[in-house]
């Protein structure tokens, strides 16, 4: 990850792993890489398969050299060696540190030139300068006849610490993995159904408006529409939802679905760059680059650590020096320099990170940037819109009041059908479905005005007559100067939710409808509290109704009826009393509420403007996922401060034992490596998260609010 000064590179990746980086001035983009990890390893094995393997090859011959450096040091040390033969077996291994260092430091020399040049100091250059210093020394030593050799620290040390990194650099790749097999389920080509019959074309050929011929078993090339046939799809890879789903002619499919067993016509929408996988890797690699705080403070530890280090370890040879062992100090500044672990801070925190951006969008959630995951596992107030998020969002037309006897029916729903054509409201397409299948529907509509959340006016004609119908809240249709009728009072009573409709300055009449709660609404609501959080519904449709739907799914506070303006306020004052907020909603008039929260939940059903404007996107309709998600981002922020203890806390023992000497380099490089294994592991638990049947089976968590309260010291 770069620093938080970085300009992202959009769409530039690591050239080993394949995670989305962040590059400030980097010179050469066909050769960037995420991590020190990535970059030693790539520098070792190489990229291209025939470059691989002439590497792995010299990999494997230094590692033996080293090894029989350590087994001739190992004879030494143990005194077995006559002492007139002690000066031919230092220059043996003088003879075979040299081509094995020849071998294994490059990767760390250049990786040290390039940070110097940048005027930084890494990793590589701890490793490059022990390595070098022992050798010299032990050179030194050898060619003269007397003094301490460590031609085993010299070349075990590069060994012992690329080995750590080809594991971590694998962390990081099975962090990628997600994005690369989400980019693989496209299919290659596509059968095209054209006038003159079907035709195999590749997938870029497709264009909206195309018909596809899907086969049994197939994957869908095109977000689109069942034209003909119905199958059942399975969606998996985008919902979460591992039971398939039965789609039939009108319902939307999603390019990178699998059928089923039934043939499928489908009429292509979206194509190309435009599909909804496409966009979803895009958001995917945009949150990777997206560092929380935890990340840039994690990062800045890290880069401020290796000056310090090198302070520690000029100052630990100083004072041995100064008491007369000047071998043991260079030993104990080797190990110094050696048994720090830098990676702890500066690579642990962003894996982590990206693991569990990774397992969201495994269960079909896309979390844009690590920022998102930090602000939503300190959430303690949740505001929730009624319609289309705790409601199915398909509300039915439960009965049509006709107020004025000069007007029919079918003419009320006709011209109310042909308004709300101009509109994208949830009850707009109950009514247009009802007055389709009464066959009362058609018209045109113009000079259409819309007040998201309160109601609508146009000129709609209907069966050749031209009328200003407007339509909406009983107080949006009276503040158009509508009269209305002394026995008729403004709609109020009841759960239903209503439309009031006007024309040539009279009320006509009303609709009212209905709509489900989700089925899950309740648990969803339970389990939110359980994990300390408060549930509000924040409606823009009328008390009654909302206090219904509160009532069946279990929450105590409902804000009803809101304007877009008023669920901005909501949400911005929470904020300022010191709440932190999630919004979740569907709807254009959610959008300026998502936005404000420090968290907006948006469902994938909902507008193309809500989905911009929440910062986590639900692919599914499931409710559920909203606290396992909220799990799943205080679990990983739990992780992460158990990696950031665990880093300072062994960087601290072990840097006093290494100056003190009483840690031996090898030994020191082993507890290195040992300590980027407990954090890299730790990490990788969050790939291993339970999925929404695991949470439910779980009790309900308490003490959440404070590990959230304690992490903001790290964030």
């Amino acid at each position: 990850m770069g620093s938080a000064a970085a300009t992202e590179a959009p769409g530039l990746s690591c050239a080993h792993c394949g995670l989305p980086v962040s590059v400030a001035g980097a010179r050469d983009l066909d050769d960037v890489y995420c991590c020190h990890a990535c970059r030693v390893v790539a520098l070792i094995i190489g990229k291209q398969q025939d470059e691989q393997g002439r590497n792995l090859l010299r990999l494997g011959f230094g590692t033996l050299l080293a090894m029989n450096i350590m087994m001739i040091s190992l004879m030494l040390y143990s005194g077995s060696v006559e002492a007139q033969t002690i000066p031919v077996f230092r220059l043996v291994l003088l003879g075979l540190a040299t081509p094995a260092l020849a071998i294994l430091l490059p990767p760390f020399l250049s990786g040290a030139l390039r940070e110097c040049s940048a005027k930084k100091v890494s990793l590589d250059a701890l490793i490059a300068c022990g390595s070098l210093a022992a050798f010299l020394v032990s050179a030194v030593n050898a060619v003269r006849g007397s003094g301490a050799v460590y031609f085993d620290t010299a070349t075990m040390l590069p060994v012992l610490v690329t080995f750590g990194k080809i594991i971590e650099s694998c962390a990081k790749t099975r962090a990628a993995d997600l994005m690369h097999s989400l980019e693989s389920l496209l299919p290659d080509s596509a059968q095209r159904v054209t006038p003159a019959g079907g035709e195999e074309v590749p997938v870029a050929a497709l264009r909206p408006g195309d018909l596809i011929r899907v086969r049994p078993g197939e994957r869908i090339a095109v977000d689109g529409r069942v034209r003909e046939g119905s199958s059942c799809i399975e969606e998996a890879a985008f919902t979460g939802e591992f039971l398939p789903r039965l789609c039939c002619p009108g319902d939307s499919v999603l390019a990178g679905t699998i059928n089923g067993t039934g043939s499928l016509l489908v009429q292509a929408e979206c194509t190309g760059a435009e599909l909804l996988l496409h966009g979803m890797v895009a958001m995917i690699k945009a949150a990777w680059c997206n560092q929380s705080r935890a990340e840039r403070i994690a990062e800045r530890a890290a880069t401020l650590f290796i000056p310090v280090l090198l302070i520690l370890a000029s100052a630990t040879l100083v004072c041995w020096s100064l008491l007369g062992e000047p071998g043991q100090g260079l030993l104990s500044a080797l190990s110094v320099l050696v048994v720090a672990c830098p990676c702890t801070m500066g690579i642990a925190t962003p894996l982590a990170t990206s693991l569990a951006i990774g397992r969201a969008a495994r269960s079909g959630i896309v979390v844009r940037g690590g920022s998102v995951l930090e602000q939503m596992a300190r959430t303690d107030l949740i505001f929730f819109d009624k319609t289309g998020t705790m409601t199915e969002g398909r509300p039915v037309l439960q009965e049509i009041q006709v107020i004025d006897d000069t007007v029919q029916q079918n003419e009320l729903l006709g011209r109310l059908a042909v308004l709300e054509s101009a509109g994208g409201h949830v009850l707009g397409r109950a009514v247009a479905a009802e007055a389709s299948r009464r066959g009362c529907g058609g018209g045109s509509v113009a000079q259409v005005q819309v007040s998201p959340g309160l109601g609508m006016s146009g000129q709609v004609t209907w069966q050749g007559t031209t009328r200003q119908v407007t339509a909406g809240t009983a107080s949006f249709v009276s503040a158009a100067g509508v009269a209305r009728p002394e026995a008729v009072s403004p709609a109020g009573e009841g759960d239903s939710s209503v439309i009031e409709v006007a024309w040539e300055g009279r009320l006509r009449g009303r609709l009212l409808f209905s709509d489900a709660v989700r089925p899950l609404a309740r648990e969803c609501v339970e389990l939110l509290a359980g994990q300390g959080i408060c549930s509000v519904l924040l409606s823009g449709d009328r008390l009654p109704a909302a206090a219904r739907a509160a009532a069946q799914t279990g929450i105590a506070r409902v804000e009803a009826p809101r304007s877009p303006a008023q669920k901005l306020q909501a949400i911005t004052g929470s904020v300022a009393a010191g709440s932190c907020v999630a919004m979740v909603g569907d709807g254009i008039n959610d959008a300026p509420a998502l936005a404000a929260a420090q968290t907006g939940i948006a469902f994938c059903a909902g507008t193309d403007l809500a989905r911009q404007a929440g910062n986590v996107v639900i692919l599914s309709g499931s409710l559920m996922q909203v606290p396992w998600l909220i799990g799943l981002s205080r679990q990983t922020a739990h992780i992460i401060r158990r990696n950031f203890a665990w880093s300072f806390g062994y960087n601290s023992v072990a840097l006093l034992a290494a100056s003190l000497g009483l840690l031996h380099p090898l030994l020191a490089a082993l507890a290195m490596a040992a300590s980027s294994l407990t954090v890299l592991g730790n990490s990788l638990r969050i790939s291993g998260y339970p999925d929404e049947a695991g949470l439910r089976q779980q009790p309900p968590v308490t003490g959440f609010q404070q590990s959230a309260d304690q992490s903001s010291s790290i964030s």
